[in-house]
């Protein structure tokens, strides 16, 4: 088919390394990125922990381990050639107890069947070679793991497609897609630059407006929230009535229509009761979610026409974005038609559903949000101001910790969000976490940030209740280190215990884009969907960053030659 008009949805890095795929395979044609942020890397992409993947846990030849291995191929090099900053520092994973060693036997053997360079097992008198502060049973290392700074390889790449004469257009949502025979539509309209972070503004009422800015407060108290700063955020606020709700409601479409009901399938709540009811942190994580509850069923009640469930409540419609309707005007008069293509690929992560469904397409796999909470410290070694006294012969306070590069917990496959780091950063401070719990808003960085219709979306599809069903025993563990920095920083010293607790702040925040079936079952394979000329990324390998100049050559691959188009795995 002839092609001169290529369109990419999303200026992540995903989206951008199509892009770039694509102004080297075909250099006549026309491309152009859309994304309705006003910088590219505004998400997922902008909020990561920065480590680059040695492949230790990916299943032996399978599309991940391959995509994986060829991801650090073309990564280095280019990230060399580029100037972006990354530092080779390997990684230990640290075995606490005979569970986790069996599982770390388990995943050496994956790293020498993926032919993972260097990797070896070391004992317990071997790890403190590596990693002197690190304590554990048996560790598993790859000296050649890394750190990235994967905001500025994004950037890099559209520099790239700029100088290939391609057009990136932020503040620019695409909200609908006229797939024809010969070429695809889309629609959107533009979005006031900043806009979104003045609603996100709003919307934290005391958080963060921009979301690469961590905000501070006492995290133990409140679920990690930061302090508020404005009066809806106080204790009287639950008395303000329905107005406070709607005035911290993100303004934007809702492209996404679902078809299920108003309640939970599944409940868990009265399990986790019963087991952990009498303890003070589940008491305070049961009050939290309540209030949110409360606020969301008051908005739900409302009807149609109100903020919580006009704009994100999934019922049926056409697909077209509505939010505006909500606002007593309609996006009809704001949508515009941005251009016809002769192929377009959308990487939205986020939204990566919502926009499918626009497309006409499976709503499965659903996204589901989950918040990426990490923490920070002082430089490895570095002196605790609070505590100038030195350990002997050591130059260093009591309490702080020589991290090298990347120590980690054992990955459970029981408890797929329970693996934390600490990496000694490109800037030498420690990033601690993880700390995953699921997201009230897709696109909420602040501590206090929620949106009711993306909270209403996860609530009311039936696979993530399925998943936290079979998930309860771990998830009821994880919710104490959620409302407590003090017992996430416990955690974090098993595997160092010379970590000073003193020195840990609230660090960066993202939100990871959890592609899910409707059994509950994770999508971490790369999965695509196809529609004529229309080619939607649905999910990625769970270190997409890492391969991600791997993967835009496969999405390009089965754009342009019709390759498999819904298999995950193929």
């Amino acid at each position: 088919m002839s092609i001169s008009r290529v369109a990419v949805v999303g200026a992540g890095l995903l989206g951008l390394a199509a892009a770039r795929e694509i102004t080297e395979r075909l250099p006549d044609a026309e491309v152009t990125v859309f994304d309705k942020a006003d910088a590219v890397a505004a998400h997922q992409s902008g909020h990561t922990s920065g480590i680059v993947d040695s492949g230790l846990e990916q299943i032996p030849d399978s599309e991940a381990a391959k995509l994986a291995r060829r991801g650090v191929e073309k990564l280095v090099p280019y990230m060399a050639e580029n100037g972006v900053p990354y530092r080779e520092c390997g990684q230990l994973l640290i075995a606490q107890n005979t569970d986790e060693a069996e599982r770390l036997e388990e995943l050496f053997t994956r790293a020498e069947d993926n032919e993972v360079p260097g990797a070896r097992l070391l004992e317990r008198h071997e790890i403190a070679a590596v990693e002197p502060a690190a304590r554990g049973v048996l560790g598993l290392f790859a000296p050649h793991a890394a750190v990235a700074d994967f905001a500025a390889l994004t950037e890099a790449l559209a520099v790239d497609v700029r100088a290939a004469g391609g057009t990136i257009r932020l503040s620019t949502e695409v909200t609908d897609f006229d797939v024809m025979s010969n070429e695809v539509r889309l629609r959107g309209r533009a979005v006031e630059p900043g806009a979104q972070n003045e609603r996100g503004a709003a919307a934290d009422a005391g958080g963060a407006a921009d979301p690469r800015t961590a905000d501070s407060g006492d995290a133990d108290e409140g679920g990690r929230a930061g302090a508020p700063s404005d009066s809806r955020t106080s204790s009287d606020s639950d008395t303000s009535g329905e107005s406070d709700i709607d005035d911290q409601v993100y303004d934007r479409p809702r492209t996404y229509r679902g078809g299920e009901g108003r309640e939970p399938v599944i409940g868990i709540g009265d399990e986790l009761r019963d087991r952990f009811g009498g303890q003070d942190w589940f008491k305070q994580a049961e009050s939290t979610i309540g209030d949110w509850a409360d606020r969301l069923s008051s908005s739900w009640s409302r009807g149609s026409g109100t903020h919580g469930s006009g704009r994100g409540s999934d019922t049926q419609g056409s697909g077209r974005a509505r939010d505006g309707e909500a606002n007593g005007h309609s996006d009809a008069s704001a949508e515009e038609v941005l251009g016809a293509f002769d192929i377009v690929i959308v990487c939205a992560g986020l939204q990566a559903d919502r926009l499918a469904a626009a497309a006409g397409l499976d709503e499965q796999p659903r996204i589901v949000p989950f918040t990426c909470d990490y923490y920070q410290a002082p430089p490895s070694g570095s002196t605790n101001p609070s505590n100038t006294e030195q350990s002997p012969g050591t130059g260093q306070a009591p309490g702080s910790a020589e991290v090298r590069g990347i120590i980690g917990s054992v990955p459970d496959p029981a408890a797929p969000f329970a693996e934390t780091s600490i990496i000694r950063g490109l800037g030498d401070s420690l990033i601690l976490g993880p700390n995953t719990f699921v997201a009230l808003g897709r696109e909420s960085y602040a501590r206090r940030g929620f949106d009711l219709g993306d909270i209403g979306s996860t609530a009311r599809f039936k696979g993530f209740w399925r998943f936290a069903a079979q998930t309860a025993k771990t998830a009821a563990k994880g919710v104490k280190t959620v409302v407590s920095k003090s017992a996430f920083v416990d955690e974090v010293r098993k595997l160092v215990p010379g970590l000073d607790a003193e020195a840990v702040s609230p660090g960066p925040r993202g939100v990871r884009a959890q592609a899910m079936n409707d059994d509950g079952e994770l999508v971490d394979d790369l999965t695509v969907t196809r529609r004529g000329r229309l080619t939607v990324v649905r999910a990625v390998p769970k270190w997409g960053a890492t391969s991600a100049l791997a993967i835009a050559e496969a999405i390009v691959d089965r754009a342009l030659d019709g390759g498999p188009t819904g298999a995950r795995g193929r």
